[in-house]
Order: structure tokens, then C-alpha cells, then sequence
């Protein structure tokens, strides 16, 4: 037997006209996840819009939030880089005290998540706070001038990859 699944909401949370390159990956995804994060809060909490989200600076934070314009339809706030993981549990906390229903959805790139931002993140973790982390890996610093991360893959070319036959550890070609 066939199974249909109903298609996505029509809803949108990341709205057109953002300056995100065309075609961009992370892009879609911010599209595609904000869907899929208001179809789950509307599933367990009757509400569509029981979300907030806390985004770190980094390449989709700029091209999607830059005073005095926004492509977010959604509460949305701009954090430190290294900061998304403490604000949702910040924003969490709050919501709990105010009985605020909802989910908190925190986003990162790799370098505000996997490197400056794992301390928040693992306190947000341990504490168990109602917080959805996206991190978009896009594998470098991309907005700041293709920095190597802790993610960037062995032997990738970045701004700050060693030269030539090089590499980190190593004392000869």
C-alpha cells in the first residue's frame, strides 16, 4: 500500500530577498527547518508559532539579519557568536517562569558551534533546556574570509590551511 505523507506547511519563517548567495545550501535549510520546527510545535503544542530562535553571528546570520531589514517571520534573535547555546537557555528559563509554551530552536554555524561556542552549548546540554541546536556546517569561517574550523575536513584549502606539502604536526615535506 502507498503511503502519502501531506506536503510541508505552507507557512514561511525565512522569508525572500535575503543576500544569501544562489543556491545557498544553508539557506534552504534555514527555509526547510523552520517548516519542519513549526509543523512539530504546532503538532505538540496546537501552535504553529510556539517557537523562538537565537542565532549566532555567523554567514547566515548576515545575510539574513542586517539592520534595518530581516528575512526571519519568526521571533528571532542576533547573539555573540559564541553565545547561541547560553541565550536559548536563557530564553528557555524565561519561557518556563512566564509558563510560556514552546521550544527554543538555537543556530550556529560550525565555528560558532564546534569551536568559540561548545562551552554554551554543553551547558545548555547538561541542563537538559527545552532547545533545539542546528548547526550548519559549512566546513570553514566562511563570513570572515574561509578560516579553517575544528570541522573543516583533512587536507581542505582555507585562508589559514598550512602550505604545501605541510601539515599540522609535521617537521619535514
Amino acid at each position: 500500500m502507498a503511503v502519502r505523507k501531506p506536503p510541508i506547511t505552507t507557512r514561511e519563517y525565512w522569508a525572500p530577498g535575503h543576500a544569501a548567495c544562489a543556491g545557498c545550501g544553508p539557506a534552504i535549510v534555514m527555509r526547510l527547518a523552520t517548516k519542519a520546527f513549526s509543523e512539530a510545535m504546532e503538532a505538540k503544542y496546537g501552535d504553529p508559532n510556539a517557537f523562538a530562535i537565537a542565532h549566532a553571528t555567523g554567514c547566515m546570520e548576515v545575510v539574513s539579519g542586517v539592520f534595518p531589514y530581516t528575512a526571519w517571520k519568526a521571533p528571532w534573535i542576533h547573539v555573540a557568536f559564541e553565545n547561541a547555546g547560553a541565550v536559548a537557555s536563557g530564553v528557555d528559563a524565561a519561557w518556563k517562569k512566564l509558563g510560556r509554551k514552546g521550544k527554543i530552536l538555537a543556530i550556529g554555524g560550525d565555528g560558532g558551534t564546534a569551536d568559540i561556542g561548545l562551552q554554551a552549548l554543553s551547558g545548555m546540554l547538561e541542563r537538559r533546556h527545552n532547545v533545539v541546536y542546528l548547526m550548519y556546517d559549512n566546513e570553514a569561517y566562511m563570513n570572515t574570509g574561509i578560516q579553517r574550523s575544528s570541522s573543516t575536513p583533512y587536507g581542505a584549502w582555507t585562508t589559514t590551511s598550512p602550505p604545501g606539502k605541510y601539515s599540522i604536526g609535521e617537521d619535514k615535506p
